[in-house]
């Protein structure tokens, strides 16, 4: 039981710091990197990284219970609260990781990538939300086009204002003739979604891992409290008995009631039954 407390003990403490990785890194990229929404079709695989995010949150009351479980090792409500709670976590980090190996396979399939960004690319003209995105792509990655600046041409007279660094084209600086980074996009998407996609695989295995090891813990600690529970014996009974028995009980009943009620009229209760709580009747004893 005390090895059990401090197993969880230590998860609470991996579990709380785990957690705030977990959870800060993902909501920092999927904000940083919200542009491959609208430049690729990878919306919904990048959208499974809310799974992340549910189960980071959930880690924080995992944690807080298993400090308390080390104090309440007998209450049951806590530690079944406990055992669903991490249960739930497991679920949905696995679920997690199971929805981002599609993502991992896109990063996989350039071809794929190259496609579905040339699609997004063709709207950007009529599509605002596909316009900042691309600029906000290609300011981030110092990039320009998809395999390169060129493809622009296919669809505009010139290259956007992002290609030079700019965010607008301004009056006096002129149209962007030249890209300041002539490589394309493809390139360094790919190599940002991978690392996305294993710093995060590593981040939520690790919390698995602990919470397998808390759930393991918890288990234990709730089977072996019933266990003790139900092989705890039972304290003897210990009955005091009197070898002798006071004289009046062989008496017989009118003799005990003159005796007894004698004794109350004296304020004498103990008169006639225990001889030796009787006071003295010696005057050298009892000083007027």
């Amino acid at each position: 039981m005390k090895s059990s407390g401090l197993v969880l003990f230590v998860c609470a403490g991996l579990l709380l710091s785990g957690g705030a990785v977990l959870g800060g890194s993902t909501a920092w990229n999927l904000f940083r990197m919200s542009y491959y929404f609208w430049t690729t079709d990878l919306g919904v695989e990048l959208g499974s990284s809310v799974l992340f995010l549910s189960g980071a949150l959930l880690c924080l009351p995992a944690c807080w219970l298993s400090t308390l479980v080390p104090y309440y090792k007998k209450s049951t409500t806590l530690l079944a609260t406990l055992m669903v709670l991490v249960t739930v976590a497991l679920v949905l980090l696995s679920t997690g990781i199971s929805s981002i190996m599609a993502l991992s396979k896109a990063t996989r399939d350039p071809a794929g990538l190259n496609a579905s960004m040339l699609r997004s690319m063709s709207l950007e003209a009529i599509d605002p939300a596909v316009k900042s995105a691309f600029t906000a792509m290609q300011i981030e990655l110092k990039c320009c086009g998809v395999q390169s600046h060129t493809d622009w041409y296919l669809h505009r007279r010139n290259i956007p204002p992002a290609c030079c660094g700019r965010l607008f084209a301004g009056r006096q600086e002129g149209r962007c003739a030249y890209p300041l980074h002539p490589t394309g996009c493809l390139g360094p998407a790919i190599r940002e979604l991978r690392l996305y996609v294993n710093s995060l695989t590593v981040v939520a295995c690790g919390i698995i891992l602990v919470m397998a090891v808390t759930l393991f813990a918890t288990s234990y600690t709730l089977v072996s409290g019933v266990v003790e529970r139900a092989n705890k014996t039972l304290q003897p009974l210990r009955i005091a008995c009197l070898n002798n028995s006071p004289a009046f009980l062989h008496r017989n009943s009118s003799a005990n009631y003159n005796v007894v009620t004698g004794a109350i009229n004296n304020n004498n209760p103990t008169q006639g039954i225990y001889p030796s709580l009787v006071p003295p009747t010696n005057p050298a004893f009892c000083p007027s």
